[in-house]
């Protein structure tokens, strides 16, 4: 289960969660809900370790070339505090990552976007333990990937949002509202009250179709 902060990583441990994700201070996709700090994310993995659970730190942001050094100074905070897994998405990163802290446990993010075996197969030889799947594909799809790279953990999710993109690369809020999917800040534009309207010299200003688009 997810956890934006200690209150809610005790709720779910509370209530059977055998694991939880928590995002890694500026490094994750969820910086706007995020309340865990360097300082906190130890006490995290200290608390989820005296239960006997397990505990994922999630870095899976597409880092800008400012962000490389911070990463990896954080990184190695990070990797002292022995989560049970990392959970990545940008290649680079996740090569820097691997070359540096070889013994890294590595979970490659639903925000990669792996929508086929050959990739798994790919992020297999890159020292990849799990592979969260795309949203996009099918069940069928997952049996094939499945099939391909036996050895490999793979986790899907079950519920949650669909992007109007692969998962978090639309620019729709950018665009709109100057908030990055790949910074964590997305706006969910793809989920406001919009009108159509065909805009060309016949039809200006008129709807492309009768129902709100929502």
């Amino acid at each position: 289960m997810p956890a934006w902060d200690m209150e809610k990583l005790k709720f779910a441990y509370a209530y059977w969660a055998d694991a939880t994700y928590v995002g890694a201070p500026m490094f994750s996709l969820r910086a706007r809900t995020n309340a865990f700090t360097m300082e906190t994310l130890k006490e995290a993995t200290d608390y989820a370790h005296s239960l006997g659970k397990k505990i994922y730190f999630t870095a899976n942001i597409y880092a800008h070339n400012v962000k490389i050094k911070p990463f990896l100074a954080q990184f190695k905070k990070m990797y002292e505090m022995k989560p049970d897994a990392f959970i990545m998405a940008d290649p680079g990163l996740i090569h820097l990552v691997k070359k540096d802290f070889p013994d890294a446990v590595i979970h490659l993010s639903v925000q990669a976007n792996n929508t086929n075996w050959a990739q798994a197969i790919f992020w297999k030889e890159m020292g990849i333990e799990r592979i969260i799947l795309s949203r996009e594909i099918s069940i069928k799809e997952m049996k094939e990937i499945h099939e391909a790279v036996p050895t490999m953990e793979l986790e899907a999710f079950v519920h949650g949002a669909i992007c109007m993109a692969y998962s978090g690369r639309c620019l729709i809020s950018n665009y709109l509202s100057n908030r990055d999917p790949n910074q964590g800040t997305c706006s969910h534009s793809c989920r406001w009250e919009f009108k159509v309207f065909k805009d060309e010299k016949f039809r200006a200003g008129k709807p492309l179709c009768k129902n709100t688009i929502k």
